[in-house]
């Protein structure tokens, strides 16, 4: 039997004030799979990303990774498969680029070599690769990221999201702080080099073009509750509609 490579089961989250967040959540992602969740601010898209990564505790429900469900397994193991990717780029700013990007695979590292500033060649040598990977190659690698544009600090998010090798690439809100051209971009390189190295993402946006030009499929939420759930390319404005009148 195929399993999803990550199931969402019957997940339920309330919030204090009776603020409904999650309301009996159910989505399947699979290998390779590129999903948007679209939706208004307040529809639960941001808890959804929180409680796969467990920083949010859910009510009700659960969530398996390949059949592995989070309360049986240590997180830590599963998490080795999970990256992420953030809205405000959560970058060492005082750090250099090479850095920040090894630092996505800080978890197969040994606590002292990171703390000595002693990255393994095949880390270091990943991270290069990746640089070239993600377009950055035309700058110095030991520039700090504090001194780069939006647009550059957030393609080292990419890179560091795609250094452990993950299963899934969890993303929320990755360019609402980026104007149109450089978000599109952002875009368009996350799509690209998942396709590329075989990793699914799960993508929370705003925008609606993004959306649709970028998820394979599109996942809408609104108050907590799915709306719909379908290919890009069979959304309506009926189905939009109902998220956003």
């Amino acid at each position: 039997m195929v399993y999803p490579l990550l199931k969402i089961d019957s997940v339920s989250k309330t919030y204090s004030g009776n603020v409904i967040a999650l309301n009996n959540v159910n989505i399947s992602i699979s290998d390779n799979e590129i999903i948007a969740i679209l939706g208004p601010s307040g529809s639960g898209k941001s808890t959804l990303i929180r409680t796969i990564l467990g920083l949010t505790s859910l009510d009700e429900g659960n969530i398996y990774f390949r059949n592995n469900n989070f309360k049986d397994k240590n997180y830590k193991i599963i998490r080795n498969s999970i990256a992420t990717i953030y809205q405000d780029f959560n970058l060492v700013s005082r750090s250099s680029i090479i850095k920040n990007i090894m630092l996505g695979d800080i978890t197969k590292i040994s606590s002292w070599r990171v703390l000595f500033n002693l990255w393994p060649k095949e880390t270091q040598d990943k991270a290069m690769d990746i640089i070239e990977e993600v377009g950055l190659n035309s700058i110095d690698f030991k520039k700090r990221v504090e001194n780069l544009s939006g647009g550059q600090q957030q393609r080292v998010g990419v890179a560091r999201a795609l250094i452990g090798a993950p299963d899934i690439i969890l993303a929320d809100e990755p360019v609402s702080s980026l104007d149109p051209q450089t978000a599109t971009d952002i875009l368009n390189l996350i799509r690209e080099t998942a396709k590329k190295n075989k990793i699914s993402v799960l993508c929370s946006l705003h925008q609606i073009d993004f959306a649709k030009s970028f998820a394979d499929r599109i996942i809408g939420m609104k108050e907590g509750n799915i709306m719909f759930n379908k290919p890009a390319k069979n959304i309506l404005k009926f189905d939009l509609n109902k998220l956003y009148k």
